[in-house]
């Protein structure tokens, strides 16, 4: 398992580099390299400190731009001019951190990178390794979790690193027993068997499937949500199947044409959907997001892998057996000059104290 992964990481990577980022998101500025972490290598993202256009290399936009964004549809109206000051005022504190100039290790560049069974026993050295070649960039490892990650967590705390929650995201380990047999996904079942759309597990993609594919996703991810998220191409779409790095599930109409998709990313027993469209122009009761989601979910169950729905869509996603867990990045800054770790006590205080009762309290 791990060589067929390190050989995705590696056409992954080479992609990157031979065509530019901006090739596959049009709106990323990084470097991409590989890192060799024991037996696994691992796509790994480095920033300099300048633009970066996207939160999956950027810890500022996804801590501070992202946030202001979301406060525009946070459901307390009454308390978001307070949100909106302490924002302000760790966005304020950060600019002294330099966050844009980074390392990310293990970095797919989508939304959830999948958990990967490396050594905890390393984290100790690598972190060495990492600090002797980046002596002046903050190093990160995203998408951690205390369920699949805790021994990894727990070395790189004793190795000085430190952990920040990211987002509340929604888990489902057994898909079949925890999922396929609540009440709305047996709803969504009925749709689906009812339903006016084909389904097709594309083997390769044609050019003009990968285009709308790109559309859709734009339609929902970027156009109704942010256009801080990643602007993923047609070219992305291509090459991910080619590599067999995402699977694409589609819904077509009585035309052929793809109405809904969901990108199904899997590694070993784990997989998750970054990247998920539907045409948003289509009455919300033909019921396009709960098809393409469930398309995930049969997916899952079918495979016998254990799903990662992200996070957003809270009650949706609980309602099919969702259950809730605190996603963290880990942040190693040690080497750091004082003026650049200083902000991270002021951002671990407002985490503890604001960011995950909030996360928590509006499941968010």
């Amino acid at each position: 398992m791990a060589e067929d992964r390190n050989r995705i990481a590696g056409d992954y990577v080479s992609a990157f580099i031979r065509d530019g980022p901006q090739a596959y998101i049009a709106n990323l500025e990084t470097s991409v390299d590989l890192y060799r972490w024991g037996g696994h290598v691992l796509p790994m993202t480095i920033n300099d400190g300048g633009h970066v256009g996207t939160f999956v290399c950027s810890p500022r936009i996804g801590l501070i731009d992202y946030t202001r964004e979301e406060l525009a549809r946070f459901p307390n109206r009454a308390i978001v001019p307070l949100l909106r000051t302490i924002v302000d005022s760790a966005g304020a504190v950060l600019s002294l951190a330099n966050m844009n100039r980074v390392v990310h290790v293990n970095n797919w560049m989508m939304s959830t990178n999948l958990p990967v069974d490396i050594d905890p026993g390393l984290a100790g050295s690598q972190t060495d390794s990492l600090v002797a070649r980046f002596p002046d960039h903050l190093l990160a490892i995203r998408s951690l979790t205390t369920r699949h990650s805790a021994e990894l967590i727990d070395a790189l705390k004793s190795a000085g690193w430190m952990l920040l929650p990211s987002r509340q995201i929604y888990l489902v380990d057994d898909v079949e027993s925890q999922l396929m047999k609540r009440r709305d996904a047996r709803r969504d079942e009925r749709i689906w068997q009812d339903g006016s759309y084909v389904y097709e597990e594309l083997e390769g993609v044609s050019e003009a499937d990968a285009e709308r594919i790109a559309e859709l996703y734009r339609l929902l991810y970027l156009e109704k949500y942010s256009y801080l998220n990643p602007v993923y191409t047609a070219r992305f779409v291509s090459m991910t199947q080619e590599i067999g790095l995402i699977r694409y599930l589609v819904l077509r109409d009585g035309e052929g044409t793809i109405q809904g998709f969901g990108g199904m990313h899997r590694f070993g027993r784990h997989a998750t959907m970054p990247l998920i469209g539907y045409n948003t122009a289509v009455a919300q009761e033909h019921g396009l997001y709960r098809l393409t989601f469930h398309a995930g979910s049969r997916y899952a169950a079918r495979n016998s892998l254990a799903f990662n729905m992200s996070s957003g869509a809270a009650a949706f996603k609980l309602n099919r057996g969702g259950t809730p867990e605190m996603e963290f990045t880990a942040y190693y800054f040690r080497h750091l000059p004082l003026q650049r770790r200083m902000p991270f006590g002021f951002l671990r205080m407002i985490a503890d104290k604001v960011g995950v009762p909030i996360l928590r309290r509006y499941q968010l």
